[in-house]
């Protein structure tokens, strides 16, 4: 008897080990778990005993207060109010910190545990969770829903895997660019905003010799897009892509070319930038104490005035080229539509393409509640109602054939922290370029192991 009774828990043991991985099992209303087809059934059929059920956790690394976030949730909040019949539940946890968030999207990963909905980039990491069935294909489900067409180009092309795959949905709509002081750039005498690099560095030493601070600099992430403009107008994505894969060595001329042009644009960030924060990188221009600052258009809230356009002291200009023989166009450059968010394969039922569906319908109003940014899920009246500087980016991301990637983006993840630490020390000349890539060659190396 003790036997049977031990096999029987054995049993009910394996099988509920069958509906544990991505998301938490659906149930009815007298708690009991339903299979995949009582699922689908129950999307579909209102008339039966079980009402309909959506419920869905959000891991995302964004933080509580981030347009984004606020944007979702007011949906989630209207489409249960116009479901009275489902049983709808919308949690998120933020983990603003990225590191602290990737330890723990990791972790959830391996335990097959992940929750309904996490937020990835598309790098070498996460196309391992693709490879593994783990993420819904976005692509599919766009077509599924007949909404490919409304979603904004950067959106798919930005969140795609370098395999090709797009199982990642994205929410912002960015561009990047040089903004710069009017009256610093007049009193020194530069007439137009630099088209080359080289004209980059003369007007910075130009700025300098009448003391003035060129370049506000500050966090880690900027440096390194400065680091990925030289490579990118020698090569497009390819030399990042391969070099962070070990498909490449990280000496190869565009990443050698790349280093020597950090080297000669250090000498114009304000003194101190290795420790300066994000805040005060754009405090710093802001306040009319550096020249100019690159940044996202996500700062716009800081530069712009009541109309919400840009303050009349500021300008700005989209990278350099770099030669007459760039691979990538003047109209290339660093657009992208931020962290991406991944839907647990599992999760995927009729109920939750219904409300991603919804979600797509109305998300660029609720978007503009919180932000002026332009939104990767547009409707043309409301993209029309922009202030002038926002219907700009839409021109300049639309003109946009080839997206710079974010180095801190495709490289992987376990990598991304040495990459900033030895870039800033070649920056600080504690480094030479062929040593910071010999370096970054064996950083890589050791994290594909």
């Amino acid at each position: 008897m003790r036997k049977n009774v031990l096999g029987i828990l054995l049993f009910i043991t394996m099988i509920a080990g069958l509906f544990t991985g991505c998301g938490k099992e659906s149930v009815s209303k007298d708690g009991n778990s339903l299979s995949t087809s009582e699922k689908s059934q129950t999307s579909k059929d209102s008339q039966t005993s079980v009402d309909r059920i959506l419920h869905i956790n959000w891991l995302s690394a964004r933080s509580a207060d981030e347009a984004v976030i606020k944007a979702v949730k007011d949906i989630a909040a209207s489409y249960k109010d116009e479901n009275p019949d489902l049983d709808f539940t919308f949690e998120i946890e933020n983990i603003s910190d990225r590191s602290s968030y990737l330890q723990k999207l990791k972790i959830l990963a391996a335990s097959d545990e992940l929750p309904e909905w996490y937020d990835s980039d598309p790098d070498t990491w996460f196309a391992d969770i693709v490879k593994d069935g783990k993420a819904y294909s976005i692509e599919d489900l766009y077509n599924e829903l007949g909404v490919s067409d409304k979603i904004f180009t950067i959106s798919k092309e930005y969140a795609r895997l370098t395999s090709g795959e797009l199982n990642l949905v994205t929410f912002q709509c960015n561009t990047e660019y040089f903004f710069y002081n009017k009256k610093m750039f007049e009193d020194t005498g530069i007439v137009s905003a630099p088209k080359t690099f080289d004209e980059l560095l003369s007007d910075c030493q130009k700025l300098l010799d009448k003391g003035y601070t060129p370049i506000a600099m500050g966090d880690e992430w900027p440096i390194l897009r400065y680091f990925a403009m030289v490579p990118f107008r020698l090569t497009g994505n390819d030399y990042i892509t391969n070099a962070s894969t070990g498909k490449l060595s990280f000496t190869d001329e565009a990443g050698i070319a790349g280093a020597e042009f950090m080297q000669k644009i250090s000498p114009y960030l304000q003194t101190g930038w290795s420790s300066a924060d994000y805040d005060t990188m754009v405090d710093l221009f802001a306040s009319g104490q550096t020249a100019m600052l690159y940044n996202g258009t996500w700062v716009l809230e800081d530069l712009v005035g009541e109309d919400g356009n840009l303050k009349e002291d500021f300008g700005f200009f989209t990278m350099p080229v770099h030669t007459d023989n760039d691979v990538t166009e003047s109209t290339d450059f660093f657009a992208n539509s931020g962290i991406g968010t991944a839907i647990c394969s599992d999760a995927m039922n009729e109920e939750m393409k219904s409300f991603i569906s919804y979600l797509i319908d109305n998300y660029a109003e609720a978007s503009l509640k919180y932000n002026n940014l332009p939104s990767v899920m547009p409707d043309e009246e409301t993209m029309n109602n922009l202030p002038d500087i926002y219907q700009q980016i839409i021109k300049d991301v639309s003109g946009v054939k080839t997206y710079a990637k974010c180095w801190d983006v495709v490289i992987d993840s376990a990598s991304v922290e040495p990459l900033e630490k030895e870039t800033t020390s070649l920056v600080l000349g504690q480094t030479t370029p062929q040593e910071w890539a010999e370096n970054m060659d064996a950083i890589v190396a050791e994290n594909i192991k």
